[in-house]
């Protein structure tokens, strides 16, 4: 019997759309078309907060050294409610991710918000350092540092961390009444050295000397104006993390393009009509049923 993978023509039809859009983006970048509209460094220890618009690029790019930073995108129209997700994302992309992949919103919207067009990181000598299933773009559930696993790793309460700091972006970009009733999504991480290759599965992390390069940038075309939240992880270089004192972070520049002529193409919204989760309950937890009631004699059903 062959093998049926759910997800596998989903993958391909669900992104398909946003094809076009993160092609010619990616041949605006290439050809040196984009042009600057903004620029600056984000330092480490605090939480940092700005905007994008439909149709600009975000370039984040290591300075001085490796650093690995935790990222959050909120909707601007409807902040509380729609962000980057790493469900649909995971699920319509991947648990790592490369250039075409599409960061896609919760439900019931499920869109892409972003597409990633550029990576310069070297990953023939990531994964001679690292293995074979070694990354550095990825998510993982409730992926961030928070603020008591840091206690009991060092001893000491309220150390900075990429939870908090996201709170901090959050209140920074779309203000503190934002802030106090968001629940911090999970973070798309970058410049993070993992591989997942542990039985049962799960990540290693592993040092990013001699990984990453001063220069090395990824780059991000947005399809909606939104919020966005930036943490430099305290565990930085994730080169030495025996005590507090030893993690080194590092600066990380921040730059935000546009086309020569002003916003480049986005990709299509799907406009899914389903409903949001205060209507379902509104309608009295009504649904579709799908499918059909299996039984004994169904044929995937137990002899």
């Amino acid at each position: 019997m062959s093998k049926y993978d759910l997800v596998a023509d989903k993958k391909k039809e669900f992104n398909k759309p946003a094809k076009a859009a993160y092609l010619k983006a990616r041949e605006a970048s290439d050809k040196g078309e984009l042009k600057l509209v903004d620029e600056f460094i984000m330092e480490p220890n605090v939480g940092h907060g700005f905007e994008l618009k439909k149709g600009q690029i975000v370039h984040y790019e290591l300075i001085d050294g490796p650093q690995i930073i935790d990222t959050v995108y909120l909707v601007k129209s409807r902040p509380t409610e729609e962000w980057a997700d790493i469900y649909p994302t995971c699920q319509y992309s991947a648990l790592t991710f490369r250039e075409g992949t599409n960061y896609y919103s919760n439900h019931p919207w499920m869109r892409p918000l972003l597409t990633m067009i550029k990576d310069t990181i070297d990953y023939d000598n990531l994964k001679a350092m690292h293995g074979k299933l070694a990354e550095h773009n990825f998510i993982y559930p409730s992926g961030r540092c928070q603020v008591a696993m840091h206690e009991q790793a060092y001893g000491e309460p309220n150390l900075y961390n990429c939870d908090w700091g996201l709170l901090e972006g959050i209140a920074k970009a779309a203000g503190e009444e934002v802030a106090r009733e968001t629940k911090i999504p999970n973070a798309f991480m970058h410049f993070q050295a993992v591989a997942y290759d542990k039985d049962p599965v799960n990540y290693s992390l592993y040092s990013g000397k001699d990984v990453f390069k001063r220069g090395d940038h990824v780059q991000l075309l947005v399809h909606d104006d939104l919020y966005v939240s930036v943490s430099l992880c305290p565990l930085g270089d994730q080169h030495n993390m025996i005590s507090k004192e030893a993690l080194t972070t590092f600066p990380v520049k921040v730059k935000i393009f546009e086309g020569a002529d002003g916003p480049l193409e986005t990709a299509p919204d799907p406009e899914f009509k389903s409903m949001t989760q205060e209507e379902f309950i509104k309608s009295g937890f009504k649904s579709i049923p799908t499918g059909r009631v299996g039984d004994k004699d169904s044929e995937s059903g137990f002899k």
